[in-house]
Order: structure tokens, then C-alpha cells, then sequence
């Protein structure tokens, strides 16, 4: 949630969507894959992140 208004404030300022990263925060049962807890449209968070660049945190559908 916080995500969402810090993001608007940096864009404010004009700094890029790829030089904004941000950290995902899931329950990662595994911390492989297998069990798919932490799974966000075809993204692991536990693989692929859980830190991202913006310009691709923010197409993720939970």
C-alpha cells in the first residue's frame, strides 16, 4: 500500500519508472518455486525478486 503513494511522489520528481525499485513482500513457503505461494501473475517472487524495478513491478496482478 505504501508502495503505491511513494511511487507517485518519486515520479513527481520526475525520476524514472526503471530507476525506482521496489521489494515485495510474500509468504514464500518454499523459497523455489514448487509451492507457488508466492507466485504474482508468471512471476515467483521468490525466484525472479522479490526486488524489482517499477517499470515491471507495476503490471504484477496479485
Amino acid at each position: 500500500m505504501m508502495m503505491k503513494f511513494t511511487v507517485a511522489e518519486f515520479l513527481k520528481l520526475g525520476i524514472k519508472e526503471e530507476n525506482i525499485w521496489v521489494s515485495y513482500e510474500r509468504k514464500m513457503c518454499c523459497g523455489i518455486g514448487k509451492c507457488g505461494h508466492c507466485k504474482m501473475d508468471d512471476t515467483y517472487i521468490c525466484i525472479d525478486g522479490p526486488v524489482f524495478d517499477y517499470s515491471y513491478a507495476k503490471n504484477l496482478i496479485d
